[in-house]
C-alpha cells in the first residue's frame, strides 16, 4: 500500500514453454510457478493464451473445456488459497462451438468473468469460434479488461474497455516469433490510447502444425506515463525475453484512474465518438 497511489496490483506475468496438448505438464507447471510468484508478493497473475493445451488445430476439439472444467478448477484453487486473482488464456468448449478465451479468477475462487477472442483470422474459422467484445471485470485489484492474441492487432477490440473505464488491460497472448517486430509498438499504443496499465502474457513453445516458434517477450505497460518522466521507454515497466520467466512490476489502479480523469481524454472521446455521429463515418456511408 502506498500512501499515495493506493493499494499496489503485483503483477506477475508468468511466460513458460506451452507443450501442445499435455494439459498435466503444462498445469503442473503454471501451478509451480503461480506459488513461486506469490511467494514473491505477486497478487494479479496472468497466464498465457492456451497455457495448459497449447493451440494446435487438429486436436482442439479434444483438448477444449467448459468454464467449469479442470483446468479452471486447478486456476480457483491456487486463486482462493494464496488469495490472488488470476487471469489465464483456455480453449473453451461451448456447445458445438471452441473459443480462445480468456477468464478472471477473483481471490474468493470464483470466476469473475470470461472473453472469447472476438479476432479470429480467416484460416482459423474451421477451429475457433468468434466472440464478441468484452466487458470490463470487477477485481479486488481494479477494474480488468482482456484481449487475447489476434485481438492486439486490432485497436477497436480493446476500446470499448476504454469507454468502461478499465484499469488494466491484459492480453493473454500465442503469438509466432515472425511477427514479435511490432508487438512492443502495439502494446504501448493500446496502453498510451486507452490510458490503462496493459499487460501483455505471452507464452513460449512450437506450433508443431504451423512449424514455428512462440516469440515471448512479456510486457507490463503503465499508459498514464509521460515520455517527459524518464529517458527511453519509461511507460514500459518491464520486459522479458526469449526464455522463461516470471516477469513482475506494480501497477496502482487507484493513481491510473487519477491520471484518466487528469486528462480530458476519456469525456471527449464519449462525446466525438458515442454521444454524436462521426462525420467521416458518415460521410463514407
Amino acid at each position: 500500500m502506498s500512501l499515495f497511489k493506493g493499494r499496489a496490483t503485483n503483477v506477475a506475468v508468468i511466460q513458460f514453454k506451452v507443450l501442445q496438448d499435455d494439459r498435466d505438464t503444462n498445469l503442473a507447471t503454471a501451478t509451480q510457478l503461480i506459488q513461486g510468484a506469490a511467494g514473491q508478493g505477486a497478487n494479479l497473475i496472468c497466464l498465457p493464451a492456451t497455457f495448459a493445451t497449447g493451440l494446435n488445430f487438429p486436436s482442439v476439439k479434444r483438448m477444449a473445456e467448459p468454464l467449469d472444467g479442470h483446468i479452471v478448477e486447478a486456476l480457483q484453487e491456487q486463486a482462493q488459497r494464496l488469495k490472488l486473482v488470476v487471469c489465464a488464456g483456455l480453449l473453451e468448449a461451448a456447445g458445438r462451438d471452441i473459443f480462445d478465451s480468456a477468464v478472471v479468477i477473483g481471490q474468493d475462487g470464483r470466476l469473475a468473468g470470461s472473453y472469447r477472442r472476438a479476432c479470429v483470422w480467416e484460416g482459423e474459422g474451421d477451429f475457433i469460434s468468434r466472440g464478441e467484445g468484452g466487458h470490463v471485470i470487477e477485481t479486488e485489484l481494479g477494474r480488468l479488461g482482456l484481449l487475447v492474441s489476434y485481438d492486439l492487432r486490432f485497436p477497436e477490440a480493446c476500446r470499448g474497455y476504454f469507454a468502461q473505464d478499465a484499469d488494466i488491460i491484459v492480453c493473454v497472448a500465442s503469438l509466432f516469433s515472425r511477427y514479435a517486430l511490432a508487438v512492443e509498438s502495439l502494446c504501448r499504443a493500446r496502453a498510451a490510447e486507452n490510458s490503462c496499465g496493459f499487460v501483455f502474457a505471452s507464452g513460449l513453445g512450437a506450433n508443431r502444425l504451423a512449424m514455428m516458434e512462440y516469440m515471448g517477450r512479456s510486457l507490463i505497460v503503465d499508459g498514464t506515463v509521460d515520455a517527459e518522466d524518464g529517458e527511453g521507454a519509461p511507460d514500459v515497466l518491464a520486459r522479458a525475453g526469449t526464455r522463461e520467466e516470471v516477469l513482475q512490476a506494480p501497477l496502482f489502479a487507484r493513481e491510473l484512474r487519477k491520471r484518466r480523469k487528469d486528462l480530458p481524454l476519456l469525456e471527449d472521446y464519449k462525446r466525438l465518438w458515442m454521444d454524436e455521429p462521426d462525420p467521416v463515418l458518415e460521410r463514407a456511408r
